[in-house]
């Protein structure tokens, strides 16, 4: 296993920061969104990934095909990744340049914590860097810290559910968006 996540650098595109959050702020609540077809699951991704401020984590959770590396694509796009965002299924860990620094963890593969600390994971965590963790909840709970938890759902051969937990400031302007 590889001591360090690939890198990946790419140019950031333009995104406009005007809806970006400075920090998570409030109660933790959560929203139940719904998603028809793959472009939605993108367009509710890049909403989340435009709000996003710096050093957030997020948690991506659900079955096998739910649609967490599509709801992960579209995180980095509203995080100005222009680069291809591939699942990290078999590399473990990816890293993109946006607007921050983005790392894109895949836990299925993995057995242990200690597993989990020799990719790098918690490295990542520094304040700086967005860190998006696919089957984050293989870790023991707590272990993440995630600021933004999405837990993925089959609800039809196209069709997602979502429901995102976060801060009540973030939830909000979730709600007040384009999702």
């Amino acid at each position: 296993m590889n001591a360090h996540p690939a890198r990946r650098k790419a140019k950031a595109s333009d995104v406009d920061a005007s809806r970006r959050l400075g920090s998570f702020e409030g109660p933790r609540r959560g929203i139940v969104l719904s998603s028809d077809a793959p472009e939605r699951t993108l367009e509710i991704g890049r909403s989340i990934g435009a709000l996003l401020p710096e050093g957030a984590v997020l948690s991506l959770e659900g079955g096998l095909g739910a649609g967490k590396t599509l709801i992960a694509k579209g995180i980095c796009a509203g995080l100005g990744v222009s680069d291809e965002v591939l699942s990290p299924s078999f590399i473990l860990a990816e890293e993109y340049a946006g607007v921050f620094p983005v790392f894109h963890f895949d836990l299925y593969r993995l057995d242990s914590v200690d597993e989990v600390v020799r990719i790098g994971l918690f490295d990542a965590i520094d304040g700086r860097n967005v860190v998006i963790v696919e089957w984050g909840d293989r870790l023991p709970s707590g272990a993440l810290g995630a600021d933004v938890r999405i837990v993925m759902e089959i609800a039809g051969e196209r069709s997602r559910t979502m429901t995102i937990e976060g801060g009540e400031g973030f939830i909000v302007k979730l709600e007040g968006g384009s999702a």
